[in-house]
């Protein structure tokens, strides 16, 4: 305990010295802890968060690009739900001039089976003779569900 000075009253507060005789900020302890606290905060980003997620286009391999024409990324861009195939194959269509038959959702909702040929590319759209309804027809990629060679 320390002793009143003359007036009667005890010193001020002061804290204790350190190891090197010089005194220990508020913020520091006097005696050295034997082990780190524990981490509380979480790495960033979080293994579920967007950033860690794989890429959506198909990786590259040693063939070159995943797209190897215009022509595929556009229908990539537009078809995003249809498979790398499906747009390889849609795009060969397009560029070769070739028929090919698809499934299509109408905005009602209704689901057919189409036979295209003529094919032009329009994005969003693809203009194409129908040979169901023996008309030329404009379908919007991004309801192109499924792609089959004629």
């Amino acid at each position: 305990m320390r002793r009143p000075d003359h007036r009667g009253q005890p010193p001020p507060y002061r804290p204790p010295d350190g190891p090197t005789g010089a005194p220990v900020a508020a913020t520091q302890s006097a005696t050295p802890r034997r082990h780190p606290p524990p981490q509380t905060r979480t790495p960033w980003p979080p293994a579920c968060s967007p950033l860690h997620r794989p890429p959506r286009t198909p990786t590259l391999s040693a063939a070159g690009p995943p797209f190897g024409t215009d022509t595929e990324e556009i229908v990539a861009g537009y078809a995003k739900h249809l498979s790398y195939t499906d747009v390889r194959q849609l795009a060969h269509a397009v560029d070769a001039g070739t028929p090919l038959t698809v499934e299509y959702v109408a905005a009602s909702g209704n689901r057919t089976v189409r036979t295209l040929s003529r094919l032009e590319l329009d994005p969003p759209y693809l203009e194409a003779w129908c040979h169901l309804r023996e008309d030329e027809r404009v379908f919007t990629l991004s309801r192109i569900h499924s792609v089959m060679p004629t």
